[in-house]
């Protein structure tokens, strides 16, 4: 074995069986792009839990409806197969249609390589005067998206993006006219392009990322006239997006974090998509500044349990509704296969199985008036004195009214009433969410109702 590198775990069949029943790209694949999916699949290729020929035949099926021809050869030789001649042909098709296409716009990708006359372009202020500015015919700017699109194919993810960020910059100078379906396409092709470039943190202020540009499509969604079915399923979609976006970064944006968890957003995920709870438990633990959202959003999990269920979600309704430590311990443990299974958790494991065990701490020193720090210690593998240290620490963090005994070695808690605002607080949350759904399920009803009359 080559030293710095860990050996290879070898899954037994029974251990891979185990793990695909966690395994959720099945239910995603259906609102990812093409592009998408083959990112993913390569990550499940690398776990091992399916066989290699049918992940490898999966691709090939995913990579015939691309421009990607090199990859596709590469995947039959892999296969031990000799690629077809129709595969040839193609490359020389698509290589003259990128020449073609190319051609069709070439005075204009002259005018984006000058960065004074890109500056200018934002000057203009409508499109007419931009076409007579440079002398170029409309045609040639709507040339731009499909040169993108070929590019995009072939998997020049970083040309792609620059050119749909040049066409987008170019018809904000109609920002009067409403968007189009081919703009609104435009906005996807960016967001893919920067998912799959993995440009989710700016460099410098101003710079656009992955984050900004989901929130313009759920801005647009939010105020288009599109049939509430079709609103629905665009925001499916984008919901699906988002989580390249925030378990991909190092560091997610804050507003995106707040996107993903706001009650528009798990109205849909209840709606058309509960399998997305796992990721809403997952944020609510691996993201300590959510911890003020943790009551309200695990209340909902709870509500949607008959829907979706999981152990990231089952150890937050362990925890939090059942207040059970051994069963969201074993539910922990359980998130280790998920985790490792996840194209999205597999990274974060560590991380998230440190804040799960703080949020247990936090839960039991909330309910408790005295926790022996022994016992405490033997539960978190740790020396006495050392976990003594790291339980001050915790409760000074978790602002909680406590004190450490020392003498006898135990954490002594202090219990405040809760005050009248906070008991009302408490009886009135999560109204809006419940008088959503609600309406929702009355409108099922009485349409279901119409159809039996019928």
């Amino acid at each position: 074995m080559t030293e710095g590198k860990e050996a290879k775990e070898v899954l037994t069949p029974e251990q891979a069986q185990e793990l695909v029943k966690y395994d959720l790209s099945t239910k995603m694949v259906p609102f990812l792009d093409r592009h998408l999916i083959i990112y993913m699949f390569n990550f499940l290729q690398e776990m091992e839990i399916y066989k290699t020929e049918d992940i490898n035949r999966a691709l090939l099926k995913l990579l015939a409806e691309t421009n990607m021809i090199d990859l596709a050869v590469e995947m039959y030789a892999t296969l031990g197969e000799e690629a077809p001649e129709s595969l040839n042909q193609r490359r020389e098709e698509v290589l003259q249609q990128l020449q073609d296409s190319r051609e069709k716009v070439l005075s204009l990708l002259e005018i984006l390589e000058d960065e004074d006359k890109v500056q200018k372009i934002a000057t203009f202020k409508s499109m007419s005067e931009l076409c007579t500015a440079f002398e170029l015919e409309v045609d040639v700017i709507e040339g731009l998206v499909h040169y993108a699109k070929l590019q995009f194919d072939c998997g020049n993810y970083t040309l792609s993006g620059e050119l749909l960020k040049h066409y987008r910059s170019m018809m904000a100078q109609d920002s009067e006219r409403p968007m189009t379906t081919r703009q609104f396409s435009c906005i996807w092709g960016s967001l893919a392009s920067f998912i799959l470039n993995r440009e989710f943190e700016a460099p410098s202020p101003g710079v656009e990322m992955a984050a900004d540009v989901i929130f313009k499509i759920d801005e647009f969604l939010d105020n288009t006239k599109m049939a509430k079915k079709e609103v629905l399923l665009q925001k499916t979609w984008l919901l699906h997006w988002a989580l390249f976006a925030i378990f991909n970064a190092d560091k997610p944006d804050a507003k995106l974090l707040d996107f993903f968890l706001n009650e528009k957003s798990l109205f849909v995920i209840s709606l058309s998509c509960p399998h997305l709870f796992r990721y809403v438990g997952a944020c609510l633990i691996l993201q300590k500044r959510l911890k003020h959202l943790v009551k309200d959003t695990v209340w909902i999990v709870h509500h949607e349990a008959a829907c979706y269920s999981d152990p990231v979600t089952r150890f937050l309704l362990a925890l939090y509704v059942d207040v059970d430590f051994d069963e969201a311990q074993q539910e922990l443990q359980k998130c280790a296969q998920v985790c490792k299974v996840d194209f999205f958790l597999n990274r974060h494991w560590a991380e998230f199985e440190e804040n799960a065990r703080l949020l247990i701490f936090e839960t039991y020193c909330r309910i408790h008036q005295c926790i022996n720090i022994r016992m405490i210690a033997s539960k978190l593998n740790m020396e006495a004195e050392e976990a003594e240290v790291w339980i001050v620490k915790l409760i000074q963090n978790a602002k909680l009214d406590a004190r450490i005994d020392s003498e006898k070695s135990r954490v002594v808690m202090s219990k405040a009433p809760a005050s009248v605002y906070q008991q009302v607080i408490e009886k009135t949350k999560n109204l809006s969410f419940r008088s959503t759904m609600l309406l929702s399920n009355l409108e099922k009803r009485e349409k279901e109702l119409k159809e039996a009359k019928a």
